[in-house]
This record gives C-alpha cells, structure tokens and sequence, in this order.
C-alpha cells in the first residue's frame, strides 16, 4: 500500500519528479495519467475533462481500440450523461477515488446504458479519479482492466496519492489558466425541442442510470407514483413502448 513519507512511496518518485517538472506545461496531462496509473495496475486508461454543458473533451488517450471508438463515438455523443462517474462529478468540493460498483445505483449492471454500452466495451471494472477544477470543470482519469476486478486496496493505494494529484493541479492552474480554455470543442447538441419537460428529461436520465422507481423518487424528492406519471408521460410523448427505444432515442437526440 502506498502511504505518504513510507518507503513504499519511493518507487512512485520518479514519477511524481515527472509531474512536478511537467507543471504548467502541456506535458503534464501525460503526466498525471503515469503517476496515478503507476500506483495501480491497469490494461487501459484515459484522462477526460468534464465541463458541462460542453461534452468532455479527452486529453489522453490510452485506450484499447475496442474501447477507443466507443468513446469518440457514443460516450461524447451524449451517452457520458448516464455515467455514474460523470454524475459523481457534478458539485464535486474534494478529489475522490471510486469504484464504478461503488457509485452506480443498484440497478447499474441490468440498465440500458450498461447493455447498450459499459457492457461492451470490453472492460470489467473502472476505477476512477475524480479532480474538481474550478469553473464547472472536473479532470476525470479512468483506470480500467479487461478480467480482473479492482480491489479496496487499489482504491487506497490510488487515494494515497490524492495529496501530491490535488497540489500538481492546483499549482498547474496557477501557472496555466483554466482547463477548459485549451481543451477542443466536441460538436453535439442536446435534445431539445423533443416535448418533454425538464423533469422528464432528468427522469430519462435516471431511468437509464439504472435507477428503479423508488431510488428514482428518493433522487428527485417525488413520490413513486408520480414516477410512474412521469414514465407513462415520457414514452406517451415519444411514441416509444420499451427502456431499449429510449436508449437509442436518448442517443440519437444527441447525435449532430
């Protein structure tokens, strides 16, 4: 396990030397992802900046191919709103080390967003970073692994070094400015004019999260019942009879 001032530490200080000498500069993205990576073992990795209502913009890229063109395909069309770590972002004070089970709803792995997409990108497990960054943005590092599972010990280890992450980006910030000012625009649109309502459209969300009814109303402060309204409001509206329609409809209202 690595802890801060142990001898353990010492073979991540080549890589921290990395970092800091990296600070300020565009080098430090690849960075980051070598120094977080190199506390935990990994097949695939990618750093991505969240700032909505933009889509994330990838700043590296160290993916499988499978996984690689579904993340420039579906993920930034709209598909990383359904996300459980794209959702634990949102007002995020603190950085943060999870496991994707650890954060999705209950439902997570029977969902429409996991059949139509988690599920196939040929992952496992996903451990994620999760770095606040001022402005509405937050740095997203992905960790993922084709067969074996992440452990408690992994997110420990990776958390170990959330001390040195948070002071790397906060004196890169100082330095450079504001993530979201470099980072390239994702061309998309949002699924507007389509007749629901704003709640409606959280419910949507929701529901392909993975969320059953009742953690639906516990998430939205609404009865059960008026769920259920909602649900019958939703597919009435969109002409649609099944979850799996409204994945490719929550897919395709996004696409440019």
């Amino acid at each position: 396990m690595l802890e801060l001032g142990d001898i353990a530490l010492r073979p991540m200080e080549p890589l921290i030397a990395e970092a800091i000498i990296a600070t300020g500069r565009d080098g430090l993205a690849a960075a980051f992802v070598g120094l977080a990576g190199g506390a935990v073992a990994h097949d695939a990795a990618a750093l991505l900046l969240f700032r909505d209502p933009e889509p994330p913009a990838v700043l590296v890229d160290r993916l499988k191919p499978g996984e690689r063109q579904y993340l420039y395909g579906d993920y930034l069309s709209g598909v990383y709103l359904l996300s459980p770590f794209h959702r634990a972002a949102k007002g995020l004070k603190h950085s943060m080390v999870t496991r994707v089970n650890d954060i999705a709803p209950p439902g997570f792995t029977a969902s429409e967003y996991h059949r139509r997409y988690f599920g196939r990108i040929g992952v496992s497990d996903m451990l994620g970073l999760l770095v606040p960054c001022g402005n509405g943005t937050t740095l997203f590092l992905s960790l993922s692994r084709s067969t074996a599972r992440f452990s408690l010990a992994d997110t420990r280890d990776l958390s170990a070094l959330l001390p040195v992450i948070d002071a790397l980006v906060a004196r890169h910030l100082e330095l450079a400015g504001p993530l979201a000012a470099k980072a390239a625009p994702h061309k998309t649109r949002t699924a507007s004019g389509n007749g629901l309502t704003a709640r409606e459209q959280q419910v949507v969300t929701l529901l392909l999260e993975g969320h059953s009814s009742p953690s639906l109303a516990a998430n939205l402060g609404i009865s059960p019942e008026t769920v259920r309204v909602h649900r019958r409001h939703i597919y009435a509206k969109l002409g649609l009879s099944s979850q799996a329609e409204l994945f490719h409809w929550f897919l395709a209202s996004r696409k440019v």
